[in-house]
């Protein structure tokens, strides 16, 4: 008896929406569009603190002395000589003027600048008076005083010290600055740490690389920025996924129009889903880009199966209309059963305290919702047309 009811329940759902697929599709039309408006504005959204675990005891701790100790938001910036050693004048005063420039960029915490020219960079030595903690570079001292002798006290003192592999390196050709990046600033505003890659890339790397003298940049900021400018070779490759897939489904059903209706359905459903994300206030994070993509692809899976059911009716001999009906109730339980199990996969990963994996798990719940409609409502509609 329940299979029965449950049998006409799909019957009459049918019948109703097939009656007004008309309005049905012309508002998820104006959705669209409206949705298409909204994803237009999404941006790349990263940060360095939500791709750590919230509420573990470790980062409860640094957030409670973040104050008082450098954090873990770190960039380094490495100037090093091409030639030679970076114990020259040039090479000094280049490391001076750097130093300068990194702790003028924005966001960066200028008390927690490090490099051989910052007065907290000092040796520590045992005297007969007692303890005596020198700089390593005397406040005295100037680029422009910067006297072979001078120079020579100072490497000396940089090898004693035992600043040799953390702020220069074993070879002597490089010196490090380690400065750290504050995630807000003081009025509250997230850093773009895209766009910070490009400041970076600006004001530090082309300014003061030279024909002798080679800038090198690591950290969090450089690596999110690098990983965004790289997300354009990763479209290319998803366009060449796409007219595959495309030229796939035609392969196989020789129609044009059943082969663009489950692409495009797909394609709508990621516009909705890029339009929510807007809406809730989230961006899409460069490390998740691909999610989406992936996301296309369960929606190409479902939409090839309308297809070929509707292939098979049209060449049993039904009509497109009727063809389309039979795949609407064939495959209506089925794939929304399928879709249903990956929504909620993906709804377990927002237990993980981890704001990136959360972020991860919102986004790709909302595009594999929106594949119940698209797919299984919105492309056997279409197709009776």
């Amino acid at each position: 008896m329940g299979f029965y009811k449950r049998h006409f329940n799909l019957n009459r759902f049918e019948e109703v929406a097939f009656r007004h697929r008309i309005p049905i599709l012309l508002f998820l039309l104006v959705f669209t569009a409206v949705m298409s408006v909204f994803a237009l504005q999404l941006r790349m959204d990263a940060g360095f603190e939500k791709q750590m675990p919230s509420r573990h005891e470790y980062i409860e701790t640094l957030n409670k002395y973040r104050n008082d100790v450098l954090g873990a938001n770190r960039l380094n910036v490495v100037l090093k000589a091409k030639k030679g050693t970076i114990w020259t004048k040039e090479g000094l005063t280049r490391l001076n003027e750097l130093t300068q420039a990194v702790t003028f960029l924005p966001n960066i915490s200028r008390l927690g600048v490090q490099s051989l020219w910052t007065p907290n960079t000092f040796v520590n030595e045992i005297t007969e008076e007692g303890f005596r903690a020198d700089p390593v570079i005397p406040g005295t001292v100037t680029p422009e005083g910067l006297t072979q002798e001078v120079i020579t006290q100072i490497q000396q003192t940089a090898n004693n010290g035992g600043f040799v592999g953390t702020l220069v390196s074993k070879s002597q050709d490089s010196a490090m600055i380690i400065a750290e990046i504050n995630e807000f600033d003081v009025q509250g505003n997230k850093v773009d740490y895209i766009t910070y890659n490009h400041i970076l890339e600006s004001q530090i790397r082309k300014k003061f690389e030279s024909a002798d003298f080679e800038v090198q940049i690591i950290g969090f900021a450089k690596q999110i920025g690098d990983v965004a400018d790289g997300a354009v070779g990763v479209l290319k490759f998803c366009l060449m996924a796409l007219l595959l897939t495309a030229l796939a489904v035609y392969w196989y059903c020789r129609s044009l129009s059943f082969t663009v209706l489950p692409v495009a359905c797909s394609l709508v459903s990621l516009i909705w889903q890029f339009g929510t994300l807007r809406l809730l206030g989230y961006g899409l994070d460069p490390l998740a880009v691909l999610v989406p993509f992936l996301v296309f692809a369960i929606g190409v899976s479902h939409g090839v199966q309308q297809i070929n059911y509707i292939v098979r009716g049209i060449a049993a001999g039904n009509t497109c209309e009727n063809a389309a009906r039979d795949s609407f109730k064939g495959l209506l339980i089925p794939g929304v059963l399928a879709l249903v199990t990956a929504f909620v996969s993906f709804v377990t990963l927002v237990l993980i305290p981890i704001p990136m994996v959360k972020e991860l798990a919102i986004t790709a719940s909302i595009g594999v919702g929106y594949k119940i409609i698209t797919n299984l409502v919105m492309l056997p509609l279409a197709a009776s047309l």
